[in-house]
């Protein structure tokens, strides 16, 4: 055996080590439920009903595609361009609509949605674990939906809900993890919202129900009381 020959053995078996403890610490940080690659895609189909007080709710669908397409940075505090598309049904072309920015940090993931910094999920991933996932702005920011003024924010407590396999839009997934992002009621408020991430695809599954009413005797369901706000769906129908 040539001394050039031994010389290599520990040096392939160091890279070897080196690559499956990273390997094992991004399984153990759970970073794979928010993968963050240039080129990387994803394709929602978005479905939205918007109340307000002049009239019949209405009705909006479409595709939202989202893709990474810029990083910059270098080491544990790296920054992604993700610019999103937008089309009303499949047989049309995308049009651009915005564009968000993601941080990613060793214990957390910055998203940056028009002009607001969510901190989406944080490391390691594991069940119970919560958050303010709306640290950087103030819970009571009023957003205007439709033609609407509402606290959309308000009273939004992040806490991870489960792990674990599940069925996302009849496709089963082995690793899902669920993030109630706002869960709070009262007779005239409804702030519901609920994130899914699968390991190795990021977000398959958002759903939120954002609702304000005056009438506080209603005993109907909040689609028939509510006054303002929306109804909101966004599942995930295409990715690479």
């Amino acid at each position: 055996m040539s001394k050039f020959f031994i010389w290599m053995i520990p040096v392939f078996f160091f890279l070897a080590c080196a690559k499956t403890e990273k390997d094992s610490h991004q399984t153990e940080m759970g970073y794979d439920y928010f993968p963050v690659v240039v080129g990387q895609y994803r394709v929602y189909a978005v479905d939205s009903i918007i109340f307000n007080n002049s009239g019949a709710p209405d009705t909006l669908s479409g595709q939202i595609k989202e893709t990474i397409v810029e990083k910059l940075g270098e080491g544990n505090s790296l920054k992604y361009r993700v610019l999103r598309e937008f089309r009303a049904s499949p047989n049309q072309a995308w049009q651009p609509n915005t564009v968000w920015w993601i941080v990613k940090e060793d214990n957390r993931i910055i998203q940056t949605e028009e002009n607001l910094k969510f901190i989406k999920l944080v490391f390691p991933v594991k069940v119970n674990t919560d958050w303010d996932g709306n640290a950087f702005f103030d819970d009571r920011t009023i957003v205007k939906v439709g033609s609407e003024n509402l606290e959309f924010f308000k009273e939004w407590d992040y806490q991870i809900k489960n792990i674990g396999a599940e069925s996302v839009n009849g496709i089963a997934y082995d690793d899902v993890v669920t993030v109630e992002e706002a869960n709070f009621e009262t007779s005239i408020e409804l702030r519901s919202s609920t994130a899914k991430y699968a390991k190795g695809i990021g977000l398959v599954e958002r759903k939120q129900k954002i609702l304000d009413t005056q009438c506080i005797t209603c005993t109907g369901s909040w689609e028939e009381k509510a006054e303002k706000g929306v109804i909101l769906s966004q599942i995930l129908i295409d990715h690479n």
